[in-house]
């Protein structure tokens, strides 16, 4: 497959970006990236055709917006895809308008369908409803903190609606805890849950899947996670490509019930006393662990493109047994766990046939290094170590 397209991929910042870029432009796309900074991973990939530092859509929408739109109206763009959260979101709510203003198409259902996958208790109503397995959760406001602790029960998480890597995710094992906890979590991030608390194994899984807009799934990718920061719940620094096909069906059933059309990405604890496989959320768009699905030989690229504009399904060997590390987080995990000379494979290990890197490669070695430095900045302020760290 050969394609002159132009992709543009918005919160083009994450490492994600790295490999999609990477198979685009072995595509023969021009791919330009909009970065809210400059010193980040998917900034300084040599795979980018075109980078540009873009407004923060959190912190400036409508400079954001005027900058996106202003790009279209003077640039041809064929496709836009989302890396995070806030530019999916912001894309799918505009889907019907820039389609038609700018003849462009965006990968990304409309935010109705988007929503009800994205918003964490939408999904577990749903999923509640069809009877797929998941966490005990309900609402949460100031006025229901007891009846929600006696459906749930303790250990509980307080988990903000819409949220991106576990910010704001806390921990409570009493009543009093909630009490103490769910106002600052509500004032800080608004809506929230409370979602019973899965005794798990010290790994989790992440389901990757495209179902394609004739209801297709175009490429799927199971990784397990077995490390990953903040350790008590965070963003994959090391993982495994497996296959289970149980779990692959059990995420497919979920996209057909949405009608999704496009990428979807699952995150899926196993209940370490009944070996339960549940459903805790979607991330509604190309995650930062996209890496793994290349080592196991399937090219989302390829499948954004041929969905995009009608060429034929492309057809995948997957490969288990690929080990990912994204390297500038897993030093973080080196740093912090007490496990970090007993883990097997070697933390040390960093070379081998079925190794790769989310954060870049020695023939693209600049986003490892501007991911570094990223992530150190980060975490000397303390409002995002809160955020990230507290439970």
């Amino acid at each position: 497959m050969s394609m002159n397209k132009s992709v543009l991929l918005i919160n083009a910042e994450g490492v994600q970006a790295i490999c999609l870029a990477r198979s685009l432009r072995k595509l023969g796309c021009e791919v330009i990236g909009f970065c809210n900074h400059r010193c980040s991973s998917g900034y300084c990939t040599r795979y980018l055709s075109e980078r540009h530092k873009s407004p923060d859509i959190t912190i400036h929408p409508k400079e954001f917006e005027s900058f996106f739109s202003t790009y279209l109206k003077n640039h041809k763009v064929d496709l836009i895809i989302p890396l995070a959260d806030d530019g999916a979101e912001f894309l799918s709510k505009r889907k019907l308008e820039i389609e038609k203003n700018y003849d462009v198409v965006c990968a990304i259902p409309s935010f109705d369908v988007f929503n009800a996958a994205n918003d964490k208790q939408k999904l577990m109503e749903l999923c509640n409803k069809h009877d797929i397995p998941h966490p005990k959760t309900i609402e949460l406001n100031v006025n229901n903190l007891e009846d929600a602790a006696n459906y749930v029960r303790f250990p509980a998480l307080i988990k903000p609606n819409l949220s991106q890597g576990a910010k704001g995710i806390m921990r409570v094992d009493s009543l009093d805890e909630l009490r103490e906890k769910a106002k600052e979590c509500l004032s800080m991030f608004g809506a929230c849950t409370l979602q019973h608390y899965v005794e798990q194994p010290d790994y989790y899984y992440n389901v990757m899947l495209y179902r394609n807009s004739n209801g297709i799934i175009t490429g799927s990718t199971i990784i397990k996670i077995l490390r990953f920061f903040p350790l008590k719940g965070g963003s994959s620094c090391y993982s495994e490509t497996i296959e289970f096909p149980v779990l692959l069906e059990q995420c497919e059933h979920v996209l057909n019930l949405l009608d999704w059309k496009g990428f979807a990405d699952f995150d899926v604890l196993e209940d370490k006393n009944t070996g339960e496989l549940q459903i805790i959320e979607i991330n509604p768009r190309v995650p930062s662990s996209l890496q793994a699905a290349f080592a196991a030989g399937i090219d989302f690229g390829k499948v954004f493109l041929s969905d995009a504009f009608g060429g034929s399904i492309p057809s995948f060997n997957y490969k288990s047994n690929c080990q990912v590390r994204w390297m500038g987080l897993d030093v973080m995990w080196f740093l912090f766990s007490p496990d970090r000379f007993k883990f097997r494979p070697s933390w040390f290990r960093f070379f081998g046939k079925n190794v790769s890197y989310h954060d870049g490669s020695l023939t693209d070695p600049l986003p490892m290094i501007a991911g570094m430095m990223a992530g150190v900045v980060k975490y000397m302020n303390p409002d995002f170590r809160k955020s990230k760290l507290k439970n």
